[in-house]
């Protein structure tokens, strides 16, 4: 055999032996990878598939990471929801009419129940799970309610409800204390021996505005008097004349409409009397002259405390809405003035007053898209909620209202006052008419997206177990056959290795 034989032997043996080391370094990679190669390259003419398959499931992760989040963000609110409706509840029970029981600082019993409940609504509605604030809409920063006290009595020096309240009941009640109506002097008109004739008086308003009293109707089954009915024409009035004596149970009745709009009505009621000193009666006096002063004076003390009871709580409830109806950018509305007892306009007070709530609060008739979650390519799910939403602002509006009320003179007058304002702050809680409350409704919105992102969650992960099973088939290998052909590999590689080394020893003596 010639020289250069064997050195192309030899040659060949070592290129076999680097070929089979390569080779084995190359299946104990996939071996330890679990995969066919480390490039897209290496996996042939599926690379193309494979690469965008690998995209999906990154889209899908990030998807899922969204949702994620976004069931953390949803489960706590529906928990707060759920909560807040049972507070809504206790504090229409709290609000009990009947229950004017006084305690040594000045407050209700019921009063005291309901600072612990707004206390707790206010904690719950500044929730925030990972930096967001859940009812403060897009705003994640602050909490989106201020405190019980800084409610009441303002903060930074703006005011706070309890100012804005007395603002509003000073113009509702007005310079006579009548509710924004003026009662004349009486008039009487005697005959040539001093007997009176008729005597007189009539009852005013004291101006075109809102506030205070409305008249609407007077009406009389009384004899011998004659009444001017109101024309409903602002500022209107009704007078009375008696031309002579009514008789003992005969009765004068004015509808009275309360502020704001005049939706709701109360009435005074006067009853003839022979003797004795009964609420809401004037007694027949000696003459015609005596008991028309009799009923003029009745009806200034009745007036006096309507003034101070239903109407009070009517003015209570309309600073109430004022303060707090703030949704969508809604400015807060103060009395114009002072002085505030004649006042006949609404100004609005955003510089000059607290603002309660201080999330996001841009004008918009769907607060559920202040916070959006991006579930898939095609489905972007909204579950903001804002604190200043009509259900849960009216739970801090009624509870703080009645909070508010000063019943410390504790008075037949503060009694009645207490109990006119439970029963509208009842209704701002619950307004007639309606089956369930505003919570329900939110709770209801933030549920169905939940829904849908627990179904867009199931689709995801059977979306993304069938890409990466997909992906597996084209990237991976098949662990039981590539072991067998490790062992087949190493097995000829200590042959060949053997081989070679025999090969390699043999010197051109050993040949020859």
């Amino acid at each position: 055999m010639a020289i250069g034989t064997i050195t192309s032997s030899r040659g060949y043996l070592t290129q076999q032996l680097t070929t089979l080391s390569r080779t084995l370094t190359e299946k104990t990679g996939q071996l330890a990878t679990g995969k066919v190669a480390t490039t897209y390259g290496g996996v042939g003419n599926q690379r193309q598939l494979d690469l965008e398959l690998g995209q999906k499931v990154q889209r899908i992760e990030a998807y899922q990471e969204t949702i994620t989040m976004s069931r953390l963000h949803i489960k706590t609110l529906n928990l707060n929801l759920e909560r807040l409706e049972k507070l809504r509840i206790q504090a229409k029970d709290a609000m009990d009419l009947n229950n004017f029981e006084l305690q040594a600082d000045g407050q209700t019993s019921t009063q005291a129940t309901a600072e612990i409940l707004l206390t707790e609504a206010i904690s719950l509605l500044n929730s925030e799970v990972g930096g967001h604030f859940l009812f403060g809409g897009s705003d994640a920063n602050t909490n989106p309610v201020l405190q019980m006290d800084q409610i009441l009595n303002g903060v930074d020096g703006k005011a706070g409800l309890k100012q804005v309240l007395s603002e509003f009941w000073q113009a509702n009640r007005g310079a006579s204390q009548l509710g924004r109506l003026n009662m004349s002097a009486l008039t009487t008109t005697l005959d040539g021996f001093g007997q009176p004739l008729t005597s007189s008086f009539t009852v005013t308003e004291d101006g075109a505005h809102n506030f205070g009293f409305d008249i609407k109707a007077v009406t009389s089954n009384m004899s011998n008097v004659t009444l001017t009915p109101p024309t409903g024409v602002d500022p209107d009035n009704f007078g009375v004349q008696l031309t002579g004596q009514p008789l003992p149970g005969q009765k004068i009745t004015v509808e009275l409409a309360l502020p704001p709009s005049g939706a709701k009505t109360t009435k005074i009621e006067l009853t003839a009397a022979a003797s004795g000193n009964s609420p809401n009666t004037f007694l027949v006096g000696a003459d015609l002259a005596q008991t028309a002063a009799n009923l003029r004076t009745a009806m200034t003390t009745a007036l006096q405390e309507q003034a101070n009871t239903t109407l009070r709580a009517a003015s209570d409830e309309w600073a109430a809405n004022s303060f707090f109806d703030s949704f969508a950018g809604n400015p807060p509305m103060r009395v114009a003035g002072p002085p505030f007892d004649t006042a006949t306009t609404l100004v609005n007070g955003s510089a000059t007053t607290t603002s309660w709530y201080i999330g996001e609060n841009t004008a918009t008739t769907d607060p559920r898209q202040d916070k959006i979650a991006a579930v898939d390519d095609n489905l972007r799910l909204g579950y903001g909620v804002r604190a200043n939403e009509n259900g849960l602002a009216s739970v801090v509006k009624a509870l703080s209202t009645f909070i508010a009320g000063d019943f410390s003179a504790n008075t037949s007058t503060d009694e009645k006052y207490y109990s006119a304002l439970a029963d509208r702050m009842k209704a701002t809680i619950q307004p007639e008419g309606t089956a369930r409350s505003g919570i329900v409704d939110i709770t209801t919105e933030v549920a169905i997206a939940f829904r849908s992102i627990e179904y867009t969650a199931e689709r995801h992960t059977t979306l993304k177990s069938g890409y990466k099973g997909t992906i597996a088939e084209i990237e991976g290998i098949d662990k039981e056959t590539l072991a067998v052909e490790i062992v087949q590999l190493q097995t000829m590689l200590e042959a060949s290795y053997r081989a070679s080394s025999i090969a390699m020893k043999m010197s051109l003596a050993d040949y020859l």
